[in-house]
């Protein structure tokens, strides 16, 4: 994928090298070159042309001449959900381990300590442009905290102050997008449904359509677009939760569940919250983002993971690859 070109490429391809396999890599257009560096490194080792093999392509050929081949026996995805159901509907029997995106949440409770939520959520929203699939894109607040002025204005001001620009210029925070703005960014920022208004207004640095500046939609509702949407874009929508029990229903009713986030000093609620919210990942008084390799293995659940929702980053993701008898 674009995001992780070459984090992501490389766990599947060498797990797949070691279990004894061949691999076809077919890249993300805009990843290609990354992609091709990295199996530069591959060949330039001793690894045959022929066991790696480099296939930059439109996706709809992928899908026409090696997802339907029958000589592929094993599919790693990393990509939309309705990817991976297109590859599933046009072979049902595929081997498929996919890794779909998500609608990641934060729930700041009443218990919680208001500063450290507004840092937290904020790296998590907005770094790396909110392009991560573990971002931080809903955040659920409990009445009280979201009745709170002040809460309201250290998001803002958090959020406002960090700089969007040319990565050169070290005073910046956040880069630009791999994309220009498009599908549901382009329509979560343009439009605002019923009692939703912007708590920090879209924008563009420099005028620059690849430079999204934090943006931050108070006032959503349940059902609302941009509630069950994934947007991949630095664009946080915020909601209200008479109590942690409504809160966590709200997350789960997305669908999704890749990483998920509370803020709470509590442990009674963070408990209860562990035992109830559908994530295959989840972080307490920290952000959403970062899982570190070989001690938070990562991947979700629902319709964030199709297939065997196998979790990457730990010794067990290559068994998945074998044959035993």
């Amino acid at each position: 994928p674009w995001n992780f070109p070459v984090a992501i490429a490389l766990g599947g391809i060498a797990a797949v090298l070691a279990a004894g396999n061949t691999v076809i890599i077919k890249p993300a257009s805009v990843a290609a070159l990354t992609a091709y560096e990295l199996c530069k490194c591959f060949w330039d080792a001793g690894i045959s042309k022929s066991i790696l093999q480099f296939t930059p392509c439109p996706g709809a050929l992928a899908g026409e001449h090696l997802i339907s081949n029958k000589d592929v026996d094993f599919v790693i995805l990393t990509g939309g959900e309705d990817t991976a159901i297109s590859m599933l509907n046009s072979r049902p029997n595929l081997f498929l381990t996919a890794e779909t995106g998500g609608k990641d949440a934060t729930i700041v409770t009443n218990m919680s300590d208001r500063e450290q939520a507004v840092k937290n959520v904020c790296q998590s929203a907005f770094g790396n442009s909110g392009q991560k699939c573990s971002a931080t894109s809903l955040l659920v607040l409990e009445e009280e905290v979201y009745n709170d002025v002040n809460f309201k204005k250290a998001l803002v001001d958090a959020a406002s102050s960090m700089n969007v620009g040319s990565v050169w210029n070290f005073k910046n925070r956040i880069g630009t997008l791999a994309n220009s703005v498009f599908g549901n960014l382009k329509k979560a920022i343009e439009q605002l449904e019923g009692n939703e208004e912007w708590a920090l207004k879209p924008s563009f640095a420099e005028n620059n359509e690849y430079m999204l500046k934090p943006a931050i939609k108070w006032g959503v509702e349940e059902g609302n677009f941009i509630h069950k949407n994934e947007l991949f874009g630095p664009v946080l929508a915020v909601m209200k939760a008479k109590n942690l029990e409504l809160a966590v229903d709200i997350v789960n009713s997305t669908g999704y569940g890749l990483t998920s986030g509370i803020e709470s000093l509590d442990e009674r609620e963070v408990s209860y919250w562990k035992e109830n919210l559908k994530a295959g990942n989840l972080y307490v008084n920290r952000g959403t983002t970062g899982a570190i390799v070989l001690r938070q293995p990562f991947g979700g659940m629902g319709k964030s993971a199709i297939g065997a929702g196998r979790k990457v980053g730990i010794h067990n993701y290559i068994t998945q690859f074998v044959d035993f008898k």
